[in-house]
């Protein structure tokens, strides 16, 4: 699948009522592929766009929202393209592209007549997946950046946290007193995590540790060589 700035995610109620699975289990789409064509045909068509062709009007009209039909066989689907999220704690708007409803032999009525747009408790179980995948990534991948650089002291090294945040590593060659440097981009890639409001400190906390938090000092260079225009960077000495 082609590189896109949207997630894809299925409403606790379609999960529940229109696939019969649990809707307390995660609501991407990539998770239940095998579940339903329709799933499918999600997968693959709002993977590659996140509107359709073909307007789902009685929907629009009910909703407010510009919703559109997916077709799998004789299913129908609706889905919403929601740019962006009103009231959801992150530092950049995720995007997301939500299958609403399914119904089966061409009908657009029985479609309309669902409760189509997602509920808070959608958004709460984004908030919460979002978070545990920020916390595991760092949690295990923080100390292989960690023993990367300093088994390239005098180099710089650079990683990807949660697929999502680019970050750069320089752990200085003098074994006395090595300067740990740390930098990470402001710019999120597209399609990784939603990241949660005060990411940053999460992420220099896992670096440096909470004892160390007071003694950081702001660099503008990482190994002599200027940051990138969207980076900002830390250092101390390494423990």
């Amino acid at each position: 699948m082609t590189e896109r700035d949207w997630d894809l995610r299925i409403t606790a109620r379609c999960l529940r009522d229109d696939l019969g699975l649990d809707p307390g289990g995660r609501a991407a789409a990539e998770e239940h592929a095998n579940a339903h064509p329709m799933v499918r045909a999600f997968l693959e068509r709002r993977g590659q766009s996140p509107i359709g062709q073909e307007t789902f009007r009685c929907g629009t009209e009910v909703t407010g929202r510009p919703l559109y039909t997916l077709h799998a066989g004789d299913d129908r689907g609706a889905t919403w393209h929601q740019e962006s999220v009103p009231n959801l704690e992150t530092d950049h708007e995720p995007g997301i592209v939500w299958l609403l409803g399914i119904r089966p032999e061409h009908d657009y009525d029985g479609l309309c007549e669902l409760d189509l747009l997602p509920a808070t408790a959608d958004y709460q179980a984004l908030i919460d997946e979002s978070a545990q995948r920020f916390a595991q990534a760092l949690v295990e991948q923080v100390p292989e950046l960690l023993a990367l650089a300093q088994l390239h002291k005098g180099r710089v090294v650079q990683g990807l946290i949660a697929d999502t945040i680019r970050v750069r590593l320089y752990c200085d060659a003098d074994d006395e007193a090595p300067l740990l440097t740390v930098a990470y981009s402001s710019r999120p890639l597209p399609n990784g995590v939603a990241l949660l409001r005060r990411w940053q400190t999460r992420l220099v906390l896992a670096f440096f540790g909470a004892d160390e938090i007071g003694g950081l000092s702001v660099t503008n260079d990482i190994g002599g060589e200027p940051l990138a225009a969207d980076e900002s960077a830390y250092c101390s000495f390494a423990p």
